[in-house]
């Protein structure tokens, strides 16, 4: 058995000399400050574009338990130690809402960690978002006792992401201050990627481009995004609107964003 003249040149040994494996099997047998460790969930912003009314909706859970029994929430739940959040995010979708999400679709949006945030102890969460192209049907599963979209509209000074029938005191936890963050991602998304495109139908009206970008930013702002037709769009047919000479284009994204 190898000896030291003393612990810090034994341990200078194992970080810097010895293989890996030594040093793994070493550190093992140390006595080390013990850390009290939180716990981790996912919460998930999951938005679509509705059809009917030609808005993006906001998917939520009305949750069946403590804490925020009765409470709207945004789909989520804890971490299993064998996956990754990503993974963690569309188990937990799944589980809630019987909604099956392509982990392309799906973007880290923060991590939140501020204490005090859940009354169960000490909880970590991952938030993400995701868009979706299609406006699919959900059913409750697992926590949830029911599932609905929701349209919603954002205050263009604030950022804030109010939902249409859902108090903010009605939302669960911190999940207002986490749309508040998705709302100001996709403000900032204006100028550098607009994934939010990614919403649109497979063929779009610039009509629909220009009423999400209004819900989205709270105003109108035709001229700020005039310029994606060319970045991003493949025009696909045109129509004449009534009896006028004027064409309505109709596009297809050249690839998703």
């Amino acid at each position: 058995m190898q000896t030291f003249a003393s612990k810090a040149a034994e341990k200078n040994y194992y970080e810097q000399e010895a293989s890996e494996q030594e040093f793994l099997t070493w550190y093992a047998k140390q006595d080390r400050p013990t850390y009290e460790t939180p716990s981790v969930t996912v919460d998930n912003v999951i938005l679509a574009y509705n059809p009917d009314t030609h808005r993006v909706n906001l998917l939520l859970i009305q949750r069946k338990a403590h804490p925020d029994l009765h409470h709207w929430a945004l789909p989520g739940g804890f971490l299993d130690k064998t996956e990754d959040t990503t993974q963690a995010a569309i188990r937990e979708v799944f589980e809630e809402t019987h909604l099956k999400i392509d982990p392309k679709r799906v973007d880290q949006l923060e991590t939140v960690a501020t204490p005090g945030r859940d009354p169960r102890g000490w909880v970590i969460t991952v938030a993400h978002l995701a868009y979706l192209s299609n406006f699919p049907e959900t059913q409750a599963g697992d926590d949830a006792a029911r599932t609905q979209w929701f349209d919603f509209s954002v205050d263009p000074e604030t950022l804030e992401l109010h939902i249409s029938g859902v108090p903010d005191q009605l939302l669960a936890f911190d999940h207002a201050e986490i749309l508040k963050k998705a709302s100001q991602v996709i403000q900032e998304s204006f100028e550098v990627k607009p994934k939010w495109l990614n919403l649109l139908p497979p063929v779009f009206s610039w009509q629909a481009v220009e009423t999400i970008a209004k819900q989205f930013s709270g105003r109108k702002i035709s001229e700020q995004i005039a310029r994606y037709r060319e970045m991003y769009m493949i025009p696909v047919n045109t129509e004449k609107q009534g009896d006028t000479d004027k064409p309505h284009a109709f596009f297809s994204l050249k690839a998703p964003i």
